[in-house]
């Protein structure tokens, strides 16, 4: 009985108040949907929470020996995925899964940088290594050097807090010395090329009269006015940029393959304000007309064109 007088009174009122019942029929809508919406921001909100649980921020900076900043560095976890770059003042953040505790900076002419993360360090200051500027010597001989300075970069670091590049005067994570250490069939193959190439310079060098034009080539130190020469056992067809001269003085003292050249064009080496950081000479000034002293022992010459 009561369930049929229910029902007689909607139907009444349906038929009576339309209205009424158009905007009992809204607010069940609305009611639904409301339901619905905050079930989804709940949804979104715990998997923004689980998130960043799961993920770690990263911040730094990266600069080379000399100080200078290494922008859009590469920063990849231990194997070829990116995790992001550096800005143009080689600062960088970036996030990574918690799992990750290993970072591996990236830069062309610089040696790559393998690091260890700790878990109670978030900010990450790294001083990189040149590579490439002991290529015409034994590689014991490199490791030793590399070696010398590796264990310089603490000093480094502390130096560049001094000067305001970085925050921390703590290193916090870990970084190895890695030898350059091939299997003994790669070291042999390389002893052969080298010993090939080396008496080609010899060959070179005794080939030269005073008067002749030589061409000698050099590259830049990354945003430096310091020009260095290539190795004599380089295979490189581009260059930096090149200086020609003329012989005026040759000899071989000291064991050198020792020669004094006037410069006579510069061929885009930008002439002011660059200095010639020859292994044996160094600190001398390049001017058009400058006399500069040059050991090709171990440095290369190119052959006239």
């Amino acid at each position: 009985m009561k369930r049929e007088f229910q029902a007689r009174f909607r139907e009444n009122v349906r038929v009576k108040f339309p209205c009424v019942t158009r905007l009992a029929t809204i607010l069940r809508q609305h009611t639904a949907k409301m339901k619905i919406t905050s079930v989804l921001i709940i949804a979104v909100l715990f998997l923004s929470l689980n998130i960043n649980g799961q993920n770690r921020i990263i911040s730094g900076r990266v600069i080379t020996e000399d100080f200078e900043p290494l922008p859009m560095l590469e920063i990849n976890n231990s194997g070829t995925v990116l995790l992001g770059k550096t800005d143009m003042d080689g600062r960088f953040k970036i996030s990574i899964p918690q799992e990750t505790d290993r970072l591996l900076f990236r830069f062309i002419g610089m040696e790559w940088t393998d690091i260890k993360l700790k878990k109670d360090c978030d900010t990450v200051e790294v001083v990189m290594m040149y590579e490439g500027t002991y290529d015409f010597m034994t590689l014991k001989k490199v490791d030793r050097l590399r070696k010398k300075k590796f264990d310089n970069l603490p000093n480094l670091h502390s130096e560049a807090v001094k000067k305001g590049l970085f925050q921390n005067n703590s290193i916090c994570y870990e970084r190895e010395f890695k030898p350059d250490n091939p299997p003994k069939p790669v070291l042999d193959s390389i002893n052969k090329v080298y010993k090939i190439k080396r008496k080609e310079n010899k060959d070179t060098f005794k080939g030269l009269a005073l008067g002749d034009t030589i061409r000698i080539p050099y590259y830049v130190t990354l945003r430096s006015t310091n020009l260095n020469p290539y190795s004599f056992a380089s295979d490189r067809e581009n260059f930096d940029c090149i200086i020609q001269g003329v012989i005026t003085e040759k000899n071989k003292h000291k064991g050198g393959y020792n020669l004094v050249y006037r410069v006579i064009d510069c061929l885009d080496c930008h002439c002011n304000n660059m200095v010639i950081n020859e292994p044996y000479y160094p600190g001398q000034e390049l001017k058009v007309g400058e006399t500069i002293k040059f050991n090709m022992k171990y440095s290369k010459i190119l052959k006239n064109k």
